[in-house]
């Protein structure tokens, strides 16, 4: 057999590496590959370099001995950590370390527990938690961390990749130490990592700029460097978002890391709890001194904001919704949960809104609502059952009809740059899920079928309430906003943007609606969307994207049902030169504007 077919990449099921029979290929690293082997009838993890051994330096380069040496301390370092703390059940346990296929000339590789489960990402994906579920989860990676800071180890990968959730009972395990800094041991050197450059702490990119990274000096990445991904984690399960958008030109997002906080996520997600959002900014803070001081005091702060809030309804909802992951099925304290009111409405019924004269034409008459009726105490189960039924509808209706966005913003860009390299459901935006609980709950405007644009429709008596009588906001100002909070204006380049949910933010206002307030809503992009005037000339039709926006969210965390559209009262903005399908091209910055009629 030559060398070139022992290589790891030609490994498949059925091969035998010594005892361990290969079942299946689970993954596929920059520097190695996991099998899923078998011994004795028993499943285990194989993970193998993709460079062998070399013990001596004749017939190589200086460079390439030195790299492979490299790889070889990364697997080393990996099995250190292993075995000296695989006691721990939030660990791997080592059952052997060789090379194949021999010692003087082998790959190296690792055998460890084989765990059948999800990444970080997979396991949100998959079923949308709670709050609940998800600081219980997100508090055991924490205590495992700080099991190994106090032996004086530090991950510095702490990524959803490498956060493996047991599928049988939910246990979270840490894993890929290759990076890890350990007591008494050379350290690795940490540079830009690519592909995940969106990830990296602040005081990394300080680090880079100094004569300590030109010497080539390691990044010793201590407790605030892992506080810092762990936001990161927290971060990604409040919002289904990271913290600084990976499509973003390195340039630019070196910039925002260094100098720009990300947005709250209970701004971006309206159903990420206050308390949680707090503490994931706190970890997120730009200096390592401005974080939590140790995971100690990390836990506590959960734990604070869990035994204060964990019997509240609202830490039983899902946090966002997923196209194709089960949801659960809410409880009757779960149906009873209202999204928060502006203030001084709740205690009386307001008077209804008149539209100007000039738009009098296009309101169309509305029946102001019954008010509810009390039901009686002998009937009150059938009414319960009538709520759940009606709302597991709505919901069902909504997220059926919500297409997922497609896979890739550019074409051949591919994947999102950090999510998980294996197939999993589609990533969608918390507004998936708010759409469908204000349709169901507060009769927001549902969105029609994805396959084409909606039809124009009278706006929600309640969205114009709360636009012209609550925000004052008045028809015609000049509103402006950024089209996607992920992608920031004044950064001279066009956005390119899909199908889907969108989180606009205003940076000029208007009434009580200020700057900062974030839009809930959707684009549409697609084929037969045309810029309204000048649809009447056929040959100088220009292709358009139309956005409606039904929630409003403002800086200070109130609510509002609203009926604003992308562009100005026609509701279109027209395609920018560049535009394919499936990525429109739009400046940052449009007008958007109240109306009385989706157009």
């Amino acid at each position: 057999m030559t060398m070139e077919s022992l290589h790891p990449d030609h490994l498949q099921p059925g091969h035998v590496v010594g005892p361990w029979l290969i079942v299946q290929v689970l993954g596929r690293g920059g520097s190695s590959r996991v099998f899923k082997v078998e011994r004795d009838g028993r499943p285990y993890s194989m993970k193998m370099g993709l460079r062998p051994i070399t013990q001596s330096k004749e017939g190589f380069s200086e460079e390439k001995y030195v790299e492979e040496k490299s790889a070889y301390r990364q697997l080393a370092r990996e099995a250190a950590a292993l075995f000296t703390y695989s006691s721990h059940p939030n660990l791997l346990r080592v059952y052997g370390v060789d090379f194949w296929p021999n010692p003087a000339q082998g790959y190296p590789f690792l055998i460890t527990d084989y765990v059948e489960g999800d990444t970080w990402h997979e396991w949100r994906w998959r079923t949308p938690p709670h709050a609940i579920g998800l600081v219980d989860t997100f508090s055991d990676v924490v205590r495992t961390v700080g099991v190994l800071h106090a032996r004086g180890v530090y991950h510095r990968d702490l990524k959803a990749e490498n956060i493996l959730i047991r599928r049988a009972d939910g246990r979270p395990f840490l894993i890929d130490f290759g990076t890890a800094r350990l007591p008494g041991a050379l350290t690795k050197t940490l540079g830009l990592p690519e592909g995940v450059l969106h990830l990296v702490p602040p005081e990394l990119l300080a680090y880079t700029r100094t004569e300590a990274w030109k010497r080539g000096e390691a990044f010793q990445g201590g407790v605030a460097a892992d506080l810092y991904a762990l936001g990161v984690l927290l971060y990604q399960g409040l919002t289904d978002l990271h913290p600084f958008n990976p499509e973003l030109p390195d340039e630019e997002l070196v910039a925002a890391i260094a100098t720009r906080p990300p947005k709250a996520p209970h701004l971006l997600n309206p159903l990420a709890p206050r308390s949680l959002s707090d503490i994931a900014m706190k970890l997120l803070e730009k200096r390592p001194e401005d974080r939590y001081p140790d995971t100690q005091a990390l836990l506590e702060a959960l734990e604070k904001a869990a035994e204060k809030e964990r019997q509240s309804p609202a830490w039983r909802l899902p946090l966002y919704a997923v196209e194709g992951s089960p949801a659960a099925e809410p409880t009757p304290q779960e149906v009873a949960v209202q999204p928060a009111q502006p203030p001084d409405t709740a205690s009386a019924e307001p008077e209804e809104a008149q539209p100007p004269e000039k738009e009098e034409s296009q309101a169309a008459p509305q029946e102001p609502p019954a008010a509810p009726a009390r039901p009686r105490r002998t009937t009150w189960p059938r009414v319960l059952l009538a709520g759940l039924i009606v709302l597991g509808l709505a919901l069902w209706l909504v997220r059926s009809t919500l297409a997922p966005p497609p896979e890739a913003l550019l074409p051949g860009s591919g994947p999102e740059k950090g999510s998980p390299p294996v197939p999993t459901p589609s990533r969608s935006a918390p507004s998936s899920f708010l759409a469908a609980w204000l349709c169901a709950v507060v009769g927001a405007g549902c969105p029609a079928a994805q396959v084409k644009p909606p039809e124009p429709a009278a706006c929600p008596r309640e969205a114009t309430e709360a636009m012209f009588k609550e925000l004052k906001i008045r028809l015609g100002s000049e509103l402006r906003a950024v089209v996607d909070v992920n992608q920031p204006s004044g950064l001279g380049v066009p956005g390119v943007y899909q199908d889907g949910p969108v989180v606009s933010q205003i940076v000029e206002g208007d009434g009580n609606m200020p700057e900062g307030t974030l839009l809930h809503g959707r684009l549409w992009t697609g084929p037969g969307i045309y810029d309204t005037y000048s649809e009447m000339d056929v040959d100088k039709k220009r292709p358009a994207v139309m956005g409606r926006y039904t929630l409003a969210v403002l800086p200070d965390g109130r609510q509002y049902p609203v009926c604003i559209i992308l562009g100005d009262h026609v509701g279109r903005v027209p395609k920018r030169e560049g535009s394919k399908e499936g990525a429109a091209v739009l400046g940052r910055e449009q007008p958007v504007s109240a109306v009385w009629r989706w157009p």
